[in-house]
């Protein structure tokens, strides 16, 4: 069980936590699921008594990496939402700056992370279907605005989801020569294309 608590942090500097949270975020780049916390205590030259005053088990830690991933995603999508860009504007931008959640994970260890930090995997599945909302509003209101066919919500989050994996972590774009940046929008383009309303309609 988590026992982990918020409230824990107080009494101790949040730039302390910070820096402890972007090492591990470091390491877990290199490494994976298997960095330790002296990997950490290494590379900061701290005792590991230090981190784990802060953090007590590493699942922990993994949950505060999250939380401050998914800070700063949240952050940038709520300031599209507040614009006033068109609604399809809109969809677009914010399913572009979706990506970076799923740039935090390495969706080849999530068995791994669901057998060995339970409530993390929890809380990281969480994210991903709670990071739809949004755009899931978005599209509705396009639906009511007569900009979009209605086409299931499921479709396009499937075709998008996995279109973005294999972007991450097939290696065709590298091998194409395509940023990431420039894939992102040519999807973007080919979901926006295909369920515009005046797509199919005939003059």
């Amino acid at each position: 069980m988590l026992l982990w608590k918020p409230e824990r942090l107080i009494g101790f500097p949040m730039e302390q936590k910070d820096i402890i949270i972007e090492c591990a975020i470091r390491c877990f780049e290199k490494q994976g699921l298997h960095f330790t916390m002296q990997d950490i205590a290494s590379e900061l030259h701290i005792a590991k008594k230090t981190i784990y005053a802060l953090f007590p088990g590493k699942d922990i830690l993994l949950c505060a990496m999250l939380e401050k991933g998914y800070a700063g995603i949240h952050e940038d999508k709520r300031r599209i939402l507040d614009s006033d860009l068109k609604t399809l504007d809109k969809i677009r931008e914010v399913m572009i700056a979706m990506p970076a959640q799923y740039q935090l994970i390495d969706f080849r260890q999530l068995k791994l992370l669901e057998e060995k930090y339970p409530v993390v995997y929890e809380k990281l599945i969480g994210y991903l279907e709670a990071d739809w909302e949004p755009v899931i509003e978005l599209i509705e209101n396009a639906k009511k605005e007569g900009l979009i066919r209605d086409v299931p919500i499921s479709i396009i989050r499937s075709v998008f989801t996995a279109s973005v994996e294999s972007f991450i972590f097939s290696g065709t774009l590298e091998k194409e020569n395509i940023t990431f940046r420039d894939a992102m929008n040519q999807l973007i383009d080919i979901l926006l294309s295909g369920i515009r309303k005046d797509h199919y309609e005939k003059d």
